[in-house]
């Protein structure tokens, strides 16, 4: 999902400027010895893949080390290669800490090439507490701080990141990118089933879910003018359509949907009439801005950044683990998501979130750079 994210915003920036996407990818086995490339070219952007076998070398004790060596040779291959299609380059974008800030550091120091870190990780907030291991910390603060920025998709992650001593100067706010161009209001109805959608990974410790079903089954012995549509994939789907059944509310009110994308979930957002979230953390949720863009209010916990997305006037949020909460907010929105202005909704999503304006905020981050 990271990855999907980082490719957002490439495709942002590339609308500004030439973008070249260097990722290595370790595999099983190549079909050309220990490494195999693979270029994927379009107009100003260009995606250099560089497979490695991950079981090469693998000698006891010393085999952390070669495989480490091997993977710093597969991004050696692929600087060479995104020289070879690309030409040189201005500046290096590192996503997600710490190794490829490593890289990007080394890089600086040995060609004087300025590097920008976007960090989209939930890693650092305590409730996740993955974010360990003496060399790690050491390494990660010295890759920030030779950053020329550093930015994050929340301020909440900003504060998290601050709290473990990654402080920097030059610390900016750049949020996820939506498709507001796919993403758009679908046509009022007139009557009947009130439809709820819930869109995520499936990962049961951040999101939720079960809490979720069981606030829903409470609900559904109430009323029963509702729908709640599960949109996604993930670990934990099988076990909650299992648990879902135990709780007879596997079919009605509560549909498994599996995944959906580009036009088929589209429409999901378009015949919706709020959406809902009970996560345990998130760094920012995309899905809740993709929502916001669809012109629907939300029902969410107030987490990780998620408040500095859903105000008063775009949604109910409460406490985590709070299911009796839960049941009374989607309650309450049942009977008011017609209340919330529509369009107002999706221009903030359109203001905050749209291709067009996180591409010309890194662009500008980018010129401060190198004018300097």
């Amino acid at each position: 999902m990271l990855g999907l994210f980082v490719e957002r915003h490439a495709r942002a920036v590339a609308r500004k400027c030439k973008v070249a996407v260097l990722y290595v990818q370790p595999c099983e086995k190549t079909n050309s010895g220990n490494y195999e490339v693979e270029i994927l070219n379009e107009k100003a952007f260009v995606q250099v893949i560089v497979y490695y076998n991950k079981n090469v070398f693998n000698f006891p004790f010393i085999s952390s080390f070669i495989k480490l060596c091997t993977w710093h040779k597969a991004y050696c291959k692929g600087f060479r290669k995104v020289k070879e299609h690309f030409g040189d380059y201005d500046i290096m974008h590192v996503n997600i800490l710490t190794r490829t800030g490593v890289i990007a550091l080394l890089k600086k120091m040995f060609s004087g090439k300025p590097y920008i870190i976007t960090e989209h990780w939930s890693r650092y907030m305590t409730i996740n507490d993955t974010y360990n291991g003496i060399l790690r910390k050491w390494l990660t603060k010295i890759v920030v701080k030779n950053a020329s920025a550093v930015t994050t998709v929340t301020n909440k992650l900003k504060e998290a990141m601050n709290s473990h001593n990654l402080n920097h100067a030059n610390f900016r706010i750049v949020p996820n990118v939506i498709d507001t161009d796919l993403f758009i209001i679908g046509k009022t109805k007139s009557s009947g089933i009130k439809t709820i959608i819930h869109v995520s990974c499936f990962e049961d410790k951040s999101k939720n879910i079960s809490g979720m079903l069981r606030a829903l089954k409470n609900l559904s012995e109430k009323r029963n003018d509702f729908i709640c549509r599960m949109v996604g994939d993930g670990m934990d789907r099988l076990m909650l359509e299992s648990y879902a059944k135990d709780l007879g509310i596997l079919g009605k009110p509560v549909i498994f949907e599996g995944l959906k994308e580009g036009n088929e979930l589209k429409e999901i957002y378009a015949q919706a009439d709020f959406m809902l979230m009970f996560s345990n953390y998130e760094t920012m949720s995309v899905v809740i801005a993709e929502g916001l863009s669809a012109g629907l209010p939300v029902v969410s916990t107030n987490v990780g950044g998620i408040p500095e997305v859903v105000s008063n006037d775009k949604g109910i949020l409460i406490e985590p683990n709070d299911e009796v909460e839960l049941e009374n907010a989607i309650n309450t929105m049942l009977d008011n998501y017609i209340n919330y202005d529509k369009l107002k909704l999706r221009q903030f999503a359109i203001d905050h979130y749209s291709i067009d304006i996180i591409g010309n905020s890194f662009y500008e981050i980018y010129q401060q750079i190198l004018k300097k």
